[in-house]
């Protein structure tokens, strides 16, 4: 799900070793780490965080997550504030 592509400068976009970075399933999950909810960014280069569409409430939703050492998609195992900053994906019936 990761992707293996790279800037146009050549640089790399996951941390090293971008373990399992295929792209098999054409998701192309890029690495922006999250912006937690009171303003600072965290773990740009390393993990990637997506929103889920499941909520609990109208503040709070899983989300999914993506690391640079692993192939595994993460599902969060609690329901997470909306107000923190994660990516989204938007897809098309």
């Amino acid at each position: 799900m990761k992707s293996t592509g790279t800037l146009s400068a050549g640089t790399g976009l996951w941390q090293d070793p971008n373990f399992a970075a295929t792209n098999y399933s054409e998701f192309s999950g890029l690495p922006g780490g999250y912006r937690n909810y009171v303003g600072p960014f965290n773990q740009l280069g390393s993990v990637g965080y997506w929103w889920s569409s499941s909520s609990s409430s109208s503040f709070e939703a899983w989300s999914r997550r993506l690391e640079f050492n692993t192939g595994v998609a993460y599902r969060s195992n609690t329901f997470l504030p909306k107000n923190s900053g994660f990516s989204v994906r938007c897809i098309q019936d």
